[in-house]
């Protein structure tokens, strides 16, 4: 009856034991990059977006479901107590998504070697969501690797992608996105930091203008985090792997394409790009959160 699982359960008893990590921050703020450089480590598997956030909402929502009816059927016509089919517990549940996510990553496409590999992980944008059921029940003990950004930078970045993508076309509705987007970003920060202000040694922030800065060093300092090998021969071959040179197809940082996902590859674009009206919608949407990460106003 299983032999659709069966052939699979090894493979997920293996990534069940590894540790996990996840790479999160606002869009366009950096963290495909760093999802791409942790994939190329040995000892990480981190090879993209597995939209886990989905099995959450819609495994949840079909438990839910479930335990209606199951307790309903038990109410009609278990009248005696004779029920074997009882509604699913939180634990229940949290093991019930825990196994979709490991399933996803055993049938992911992926040329590791497994056997070397301690951390397998996931990049999303949409951990800040929830973030206290993934730090404590889904994801528990993971690892969490947060890319902060200039949100002034993350915004042209966010407007030129809508623009490209065909969701975004008209100038004049860039004012009125700053509005949301500016008050949304600086929640984002704050929802992360608080989580984890109790339990540090699971968080890990790096700012992405550190990190293009110079990225031998941040990203030396997020291996030492994992406790992976972090020499300087692999922080270099990783770094020269996933440079903008070579993710852009040949360009250098700083030449624009405003219709390729990796548009330019730097930071302070939006003084480029703000007038005034935005510069203020900005400082007032954020409240303080852009002197607090260090960022000038």
């Amino acid at each position: 009856m299983l032999d659709q699982l069966s052939g699979k359960l090894d493979l997920i008893r293996e990534i069940a034991a590894k540790e996990t990590l996840v790479v999160t921050g606002a869009a366009k703020s950096g963290t495909t990059w760093l999802q791409r450089m942790l994939n190329s480590h040995p000892e990480v598997y981190c090879p993209g977006e597995g939209k886990f956030r989905e099995f959450f909402l819609g495994f949840a929502s079909a438990a839910n479901e479930y335990n209606k009816v199951v307790a309903n059927t038990n109410r009609v016509v278990y009248t005696e107590g004779g029920a074997f089919y009882q509604p699913w517990d939180d634990a229940n549940v949290v093991a019930g998504i825990q196994f979709l996510i490991a399933l996803s990553w055993a049938t992911s496409h992926h040329d590791k070697d497994l056997s070397r590999v301690r951390y397998i992980g996931d990049k999303d944008t949409q951990y800040c969501d929830n973030i206290e059921i993934w730090r404590d029940q889904v994801l528990k003990d993971a690892r969490f690797v947060h890319v902060v950004r200039d949100g002034r930078d993350s915004a042209v970045s966010i407007a030129f992608h809508k623009k490209r993508t065909g969701t975004f076309k008209e100038d004049a509705d860039f004012h009125k996105f700053l509005e949301t987007y500016a008050r949304g970003w600086a929640n984002r920060v704050r929802v992360m930091r608080e989580a984890f202000a109790a339990c540090p040694e699971r968080y890990h922030e790096v700012r992405y203008e550190d990190l293009l800065a110079d990225p031998e060093s941040y990203l030396g300092r997020i291996l030492e985090f994992l406790g992976v090998e972090s020499t300087p021969q692999i922080i270099s071959r990783i770094v020269e792997e996933n440079s903008f040179r070579r993710l852009s197809g040949g360009r250098e940082s700083g030449q624009e394409n405003p219709n390729s996902f990796y548009r330019k590859g730097v930071a302070g674009d939006w003084q480029t790009h703000f007038d005034e009206h935005a510069r203020r919608i900005f400082n007032e949407g954020s409240g303080g959160m852009l002197a607090s990460l260090g960022y000038a106003p």
